[in-house]
C-alpha cells in the first residue's frame, strides 16, 4: 500500500522520507541523527539515505532506503521505496499499484540498480546492483 503525503499530513503518523541529499545515521530502532558528511563511511551502521533506483529499462525513480555497512550486500532491499511525484505517494518496489502507474512490467524491469545521493565510501563507484535473488 503507498504511503501518500496527504495522508501523512492529515494523521500526523510518524513517518519521514528523506530529501534529495539527505542521510540519516540509525542510533536505535526507531532512532537516528543526521549524518553530515561527504561520503557514507563503511563501519558498521545502517544509514537512511535519499537516492535513486534505476530500472533496467533506464527510468529513474527518487527512492528512500536503508543501506547496512555492515554487509557488502549494502541495500536493505526490504526498505526501499519510490516516490511517484504525480502521486505524491512512496511506493514499495514490488507493489503491483506502482508497476501499473509505471506501465510496466516488473519481471521486464528488474533487477534494478541503486545509488544514493552521497557516494558511499567504497572503492567500487556506483550505481550498484540490486543483487536480486529469485526465492523458490
Amino acid at each position: 500500500m503507498p504511503i501518500r503525503q496527504a495522508d501523512i499530513n492529515r494523521y500526523g503518523a510518524p513517518i519521514y522520507f528523506e530529501r534529495e541529499g539527505q542521510i540519516t545515521v540509525r542510533t536505535g530502532p526507531s532512532s537516528g541523527r543526521t549524518l553530515d558528511a561527504k561520503k557514507i563511511p563503511l563501519d558498521g551502521r545502517r544509514y537512511i539515505c535519499a537516492g535513486k533506483i534505476i530500472l533496467k529499462g533506464g527510468l529513474q525513480l527518487r527512492a528512500n532506503f536503508e543501506i547496512r555497512t555492515d554487509t557488502f550486500d549494502f541495500l536493505d532491499r526490504e526498505t526501499v521505496r519510490v516516490h511517484i511525484k504525480d502521486e505524491d505517494a512512496w511506493y514499495k518496489i514490488d507493489e503491483p499499484e506502482l508497476w501499473s502507474i509505471l506501465e510496466k512490467e516488473m519481471d521486464e524491469e528488474l533487477p534494478y540498480t541503486w545509488l544514493p545521493d552521497k557516494p558511499l565510501d567504497y572503492h567500487v563507484d556506483g550505481p550498484y546492483p540490486m543483487d536480486f535473488y529469485e526465492r523458490k
